[in-house]
């Protein structure tokens, strides 16, 4: 007979002998010390040791979660990838501008050796569109800044360990003076040290003068006329960035509607993995976004995609919206899937939340009216009615009621202004309201505010 032992939690056997027998542990016998078969031991503590192996071995497995890491991995290269083809033409200018400054101070200006020159300009310019012509005059600024004085040291004090704690000292402190920002205040400090060692080598003390502060003063003019006559595409990159977010996004709720679907909770932790890799995304956005307003906002040439720069940035915001509601979807989906089994019906509403986000993703590439991603949109809404929640599932009902906000979050990324958005959801008390009813920043867009509204009765 096997009796748990209250006091220390272990199972013990007690034998019904005519002795009665003392009173064994299960363990005993599993551990290999049977009494009753004392030769089987080594065998017996080989396979319990190995049963102990191939726990732990599948615990780290759990732990290291290569799933995950696997379905990030491919997130990242796509994205990787993405960033490499933005960053050819870009990386290919500040090339040019870098040759120009070199062949300008080596030919125009005699100097044998133009180190800063080509430095700055590909300091100024950087790898990707994201320049700003402020940005760039700041950090050519800096870059002077820091040559101008490791030259005065390095001409004054000479070349050595505190001259060069001296120069950044100093480059740092003046740059704080003159300028808030960190780049300024970087380049400052980087330069002064990179002259002061410099002067370390014998070969870099002759010859070079004040030709160096010269050098850097042409690498930042010329990085700063690349910026504006050449300022790229500031409406494509954004709005390939956006639709790239949304697509990711879109893949998300496909993996939440074949968690529910199938009840699956390996897909359902995969589109915890996903909406984690858009929220990387969703941060590389907003930085192209906000380089190209900044752009726009600067060159009078470019006043023109306002509007649509604009409505980039309305997007940006209501997809941060939307993300922290799918997180919510999320959740709740686990719930689900726990204690109900799989349920199709949600997960359609899912898939069809997916395919909303997909239309308006090739909505924002080739920036056309997104009629097929509204009509999609309201779809979603009226399958998120009141009467279409199972009253007697608690868990159901709850998910349903979140997934009412995620069809608002949809119809507001379509144009609508909040206030429109919620007549076609059915169960708000709005559809007798008109559209003056909006509330601050849920306006509708500028581009693609406009509907003509069929209010449901």
């Amino acid at each position: 007979m096997h009796i748990l032992c209250g006091v220390h939690g272990i199972c013990v056997e007690r034998d019904r002998g005519p002795r009665g027998g003392r009173p064994r542990s299960c363990g005993d016998k599993l551990g290999g010390v049977s009494e009753s078969d004392p030769g089987n031991a080594p065998h017996r503590r080989a396979a319990s040791l190995a049963a102990n192996v191939g726990s732990i071995a599948e615990d780290a497995w759990s732990r290291l979660d290569f799933r995950r890491r696997l379905l990030l991995t491919g997130l990242y290269l796509r994205q990787g990838l993405r960033r490499m083809r933005g960053s050819l033409v870009p990386v290919l200018i500040a090339s040019v501008a870098a040759f120009a400054a070199f062949t300008f101070s080596h030919n125009v200006l005699g100097h044998p050796t133009p180190f800063f020159a080509p430095v700055a300009a590909w300091i100024c310019l950087g790898f990707t569109y994201n320049r700003v012509p402020r940005k760039v005059v700041e950090i050519g600024a800096g870059a002077t800044i820091g040559v101008g004085l490791g030259e005065v040291i390095l001409y004054t004090l000479g070349a050595g360990g505190w001259q060069l704690a001296l120069g950044l000292l100093i480059a740092g402190l003046i740059a704080r003076v003159l300028d808030r920002g960190d780049l300024f205040t970087i380049q400052s400090g980087v330069n002064a040290m990179v002259v002061i060692g410099m002067g370390t080598m014998l070969s870099q003390m002759t010859g070079a003068g004040p030709s160096r502060l010269l050098d850097a003063v042409v690498g930042a003019v010329i990085a700063l006329l690349f910026t504006v006559l050449l300022p790229g595409d500031v409406l494509n990159r954004p709005q390939r960035y956006v639709s790239n977010l949304l697509t990711e996004l879109s893949t998300a709720f496909t993996m939440l509607g074949q968690a529910l679907r199938e009840a699956n909770r390996e897909r359902l932790r995969d589109a915890y993995a996903q909406l984690r890799g858009v929220e990387r995304i969703l941060a590389d956005a907003e930085t192209v976004w906000k380089s190209s307003a900044n752009v726009v906002r600067l060159n009078p040439t470019l006043r023109r995609h306002r509007p649509q720069i604009d409505e980039l940035g309305r997007q940006l915001e209501l997809t941060t919206r939307a993300l922290h509601t799918v997180e919510q979807v999320a959740r709740q989906s686990r719930g689900v899937v726990d204690e109900l089994g799989p349920e199709p019906q949600v997960a359609t509403l899912m898939d069809d939340c997916a395919a909303t986000l997909h239309a308006l993703a090739g909505t924002v590439r080739h920036w056309q009216p997104p009629f097929r991603a509204r009509a999609s949109a309201k779809d979603v809404a009226a399958d998120c009615a009141p009467d279409r929640v199972h009253e007697d599932n608690w868990r159901v009902g709850a998910l349903l009621s979140v997934m009412r906000s995620v069809a608002i979050d949809l119809l507001q990324l379509t144009g609508l202004s909040r206030a429109q958005a919620r007549l076609y959801l059915p169960g708000t008390g709005t559809e007798l309201r008109t559209y003056d009813d909006v509330v601050a920043g849920d306006e509708a867009s500028a581009v693609w505010g406009s509907d003509n509204l069929t209010v449901q009765g």
